[in-house]
């Protein structure tokens, strides 16, 4: 372990980590230009999610701790899907919330937290991870192997008014 990472623990994320959690994902989305009042109305959507599904394990977090608080967290969802030639075990990993507090960044922590779930995705016989990336947090993915896909372009189209 390189000494700057003696420092830093990562640890499951548990029901008292939800105040922490819900910190660090508002502070990614103010990192991503959201504004204020929409980050706002988000927080008790958000604390309801983690309440439901943290338990149950259905939406699994990580943190990275420093001196006793929460500065880095990535979450993870492993979904059925159905069967396919190239996933004949209909298991697909899903990493989401990457982020590190500014004052944290660029010691590889994101980078840390990033190979632990992807080790987990294995372990758990998922053939396939993806993620959505923000300008910022690109290189570090592609650095680990993450690309754009030619075979399954993904689009959205968004339901609300």
């Amino acid at each position: 372990m390189r000494p700057e990472y003696a420092d830093y623990m990562i640890r499951p994320a548990t029901i008292a980590d939800i105040d922490a959690l819900i910190g660090l994902r508002v502070a990614m989305f103010e990192a991503m230009g959201t504004p204020t009042d929409v980050l706002s109305r988000a927080v008790d959507p958000m604390r309801d999610y983690f309440e439901q599904h943290l338990p149950t394990g259905a939406f699994r977090v990580w943190i990275a701790v420093h001196q006793a608080r929460p500065i880095a967290s990535i979450g993870l969802v492993i979904h059925s899907v159905p069967p396919s030639p190239r996933n004949t075990v209909g298991k697909e990993a899903y990493i989401m919330n990457l982020v590190t507090l500014p004052e944290h960044r660029h010691r590889g922590i994101a980078k840390r937290l990033l190979l632990h779930v992807l080790d987990v995705a294995r372990s758990e016989g998922a053939p396939k991870a993806s993620l959505h990336a923000s300008a910022a947090g690109r290189p570090v993915y592609e650095r680990l192997g993450f690309a754009v896909s030619d075979e399954t372009p993904e689009m959205w189209l968004s339901l609300q008014p």
